[in-house]
């Protein structure tokens, strides 16, 4: 496995940034003051195919403000209006509308970006309601809030602006909400919590068997492109947990090397298939064609796609039960499979179940009958396979939208883990067909409106999405997602999610992989689902010579055992000029006569191959002290930050001839110029290097309690393989100088790596 030791500089100070609720960026700083609504009417704004409505018009009703308003039709009109604000920041906007049409989706556009849908709930004619659609960034001075019909047929009035007081975006449900939840699954649910509003969990979702490439295409790219891999890895249970036309595709043992082999974290969906003419289908058939089994709710006729019906799901003794009790079962012995392995599953199923919003915007069978059958439906499913099949081994993720209607959808607390959201606005559909843009915003008025529709009990991840929100909107927007989890690459423009540069581009998937702020699968802790117990794993084969059965126990390191993690700081290293020459002088602390070693790291490009690394070590003296002087000599005046990364930190046991992990830290990193205000072997800081320097370190190295040095005397005694702090070989050094053995000092520099 390839340990990362680099980052891109800079990207550290994402956590604070989204911990704080506010930050600094560039030159603008950011608000969270409260200030007065400021109201904007849409017919003072610009129209596209919109019409302004006002007496005498076809479409007017009274009770607008100012007696006006707009009225959205086609998809693909649009209102916009121009906002001016005097700080940078984060804002919530109130649209006020009237919907006598039904309910209705339409998509928000800040500065030409789009930030998402949000739905518009059925009014009276004449009735005008206030709806919150989240916070969005606006920038000092003027930006423009454009409203884009994708179903049309609404009147729009006004909207308002006024700053947004955001919540901390911390996990306040740290247990799973099966009680019986194994050890497993909540030591992983314990973790992501520990990290959820402080970094980003990197995610990739596989291909389905049978598609345009193997299951590790999307892996393979993201290593080659970033030097890393995503920590979770995304699965469906579409082949191997099916019962018409499925397959084992190795699911399920990809879950477990995945999770056991590799140590990340696996997550899956379930496109159930039914029957598409299930009144003529025999229970228990498993020989349909994939072609005569759906999971849509329409087909490409616009018909209904299958004649399932999915209100008797719920109904015990019916036929629909009866098969749906099917397909439990063979879900559950996949699932089966993995708690024995001692493996974890963050599970989403019946997903996206809302659709297009309201009781019948559903895609999926499972969503056509409204929310009050979906909800029954998600609790059968829980408890099915918490009680009948005693699993619990499961994190029970839960697709939810932004929409006014959401929130109907919500099987309850007591029956979810995490909220999820799958995200695909790179793609525009309000004309009819398919229109591709880049868009990599952190959609934070999705984020924060799903948040805050749930009072933050649950963690909101990017269960799937098109593009991955780019590292600084991220910063800007301040949207906290869990993970993130691009879809598979379909094998089309508008399907390769990954690698079309449309959705995610080179560059910000390097960025983001190689960000402080994301973590891969090579910062996972090593004992994520054990939390330090020893874990036993038994494996049963059966081949030619009968049946073979190995056990496997895992020991893993004393939970009370001090583990060492690696850790860097920024430095900014700017303003150097090629006539003088720079030292990085970095002072630690840790424990005495322990041994500690890491790099000073920049990068001279874009890519993992561009970045240097400058390894130093040393030995902290009898008062757990060390200062370490790394020469920049070799660094171009063009790097302008550098990371100080701490790799180990250990102590020899000579009883056990083991190497301990022990703690340390950094205590000043200082950038000075190596001029002739220093005067290298000058120990004793007299003016002069004679022997009594060399006395002075040796004095130094046998007893620093009784014969002190400070750091300005360490770092000029430090001259033998200068950057490893002093040892006897600086005092022989002196001694040679003296003897003009040598004819300068520092005599020779620690070597660059």
């Amino acid at each position: 496995m390839k340990v990362k030791f680099f980052k891109k500089a800079g990207s550290a100070i994402l956590a604070a940034a989204l911990a704080a609720n506010c930050s600094a960026i560039g030159s603008s700083v950011f608000s969270s003051v409260a200030a007065d609504s400021t109201k904007y009417e849409f017919e003072d704004g610009t129209l596209s195919g919109a019409t302004v409505q006002e007496e005498g018009t076809e479409r007017y009703a009274e009770g607008a403000s100012g007696d006006k308003f707009v009225f959205l039709q086609d998809g693909g009109e649009t209102a916009a209006v121009t906002v001016t604000v005097e700080e940078t920041g984060m804002y919530n906007i109130t649209l006020c509308y009237s919907a006598p049409y039904g309910d209705k989706i339409h998509n928000l556009y800040v500065n030409g970006v789009d930030q998402g849908q949000f739905s518009c709930a059925q009014t009276d004619t004449g009735e005008w309601v206030e709806l919150d659609l989240g916070s969005v960034k606006l920038t000092a001075g003027e930006n423009e809030v454009l409203i884009k019909s994708s179903w049309g047929w609404t009147d729009i009035d006004y909207i308002t602006i006024e700053s947004a007081d955001l919540p901390d975006i911390v996990a306040t449900q740290v247990t799973c909400c099966d009680p019986d939840a194994t050890e497993e699954a909540q030591n992983l649910m314990s973790y992501l919590a520990s990290v959820y509003g402080e970094h980003i969990i990197s995610g990739q979702q596989e291909i389905y068997m049978y598609g345009p490439h193997d299951f590790e295409y999307e892996f393979e790219y993201i290593e080659n492109l970033t030097g890393e891999l995503p920590a979770i890895r995304g699965f469906d249970f579409l082949n191997q947990a099916n019962i018409l036309y499925g397959s084992d595709d190795g699911t399920t043992d990809r879950m477990i090397d995945w999770a056991v082999n590799k140590g990340g974290i696996v997550t899956a969906s379930w496109h159930l298939t039914v029957p598409v003419d299930f009144t003529n289908y025999e229970l228990g058939v498993t020989s349909v064609d994939w072609s005569n089994a759906t999971y849509a709710v329409w087909n490409d006729n616009n018909e209904p796609a299958t004649d399932f019906d999915t209100s008797n799901v719920i109904i015990e003794g019916t036929k629909e039960y009866e098969y749906y009790m099917a397909c439990l079962e063979a879900l559950a012995s996949c699932i089966q499979e993995l708690d024995d392995a001692g493996v974890p599953l963050i599970f989403r199923p019946l997903h996206e179940a809302e659709g297009s919003g309201g009781e019948t915007g559903s895609w999926f069978w499972w969503g056509q009958d409204g929310s009050e059958v979906y909800k029954e439906l998600w609790k059968l499913t829980y408890t099915t396979l918490t009680e009948t099949y005693d699993l619990h081994n499961i994190i029970w993720e839960w697709n939810s939208y932004a929409y006014s209607t959401s929130e109907d959808w919500y099987p309850g607390d007591e029956y979810v883990d995490l909220i999820a959201y799958d995200k695909y606005n790179c793609t525009d559909w309000s004309t009819g067909s398919a229109v591709l843009t880049h868009n990599d915003s952190a959609i934070s008025s999705t984020f924060y409106t799903i948040m805050e529709k749930y009072d933050s009990k649950k963690m909101v991840a990017m269960s799937e999405n098109d593009s991955i929100p780019a590292l600084a909107n991220l910063i800007d927007e301040k949207a906290g997602w869990l993970y993130f989890c691009p879809w598979y690459d379909g094998g089309s423009d508008s399907t390769n999610f990954l690698t079309n540069e449309v959705f995610n581009t080179q560059e910000d998937l390097i960025e983001m992989y190689q960000s402080d702020y994301c973590i891969t699968l090579g910062e996972l802790p090593a004992d994520l689902y054990t939390n330090g117990a020893d874990v036993t794993t038994t494996t049963t084969a059966e081949g030619d010579s009968g049946t073979t059965t190995t056990t496997t126990t895992t020991t893993t390191s004393d939970p009370d055992e001090y583990v060492f993690e690696l850790f860097s700081e920024t430095v900014d290293i700017s303003g150097r000029n090629e006539d003088t020459e720079y030292s990085l002088v970095i002072e630690l602390e840790g424990t005495p006569e322990a041994s500690v070693g890491g790099c000073v790291g920049y990068s001279t490009g874009s890519t993992s191959d561009d970045w240097v690394n400058i390894e130093w070590s040393g030995n902290f003296d009898s008062d757990g002290k060390l200062t370490i002087t790394v020469p920049l000599d070799d660094v171009s005046t063009d790097v302008t930050t550098a990371e100080v990364q701490v790799w180990w930190s250990n102590l020899w046991d000579s009883d056990t001839e083991t190497a301990n992990d022990v703690p340390c830290e950094i205590t000043d990193i200082t950038v000075v110029t190596d001029d002739t205000d220093i005067l290298y072997g000058d120990a004793d800081l007299s003016g002069t290097v004679d022997v009594s320097d060399a006395v002075k370190i040796m004095s130094y190295i046998s007893n620093s309690n009784k014969y002190p040095m400070t750091d300005e005397q360490i770092n000029v005694s430090d001259v033998n393989q200068r950057g490893n702090g002093i040892d006897n070989l600086d005092a022989l050094a002196i001694q040679r100088l003296i003897s003009n053995t040598i004819s300068s000092l520092p005599e020779s520099y620690m070597e660059d790596e």
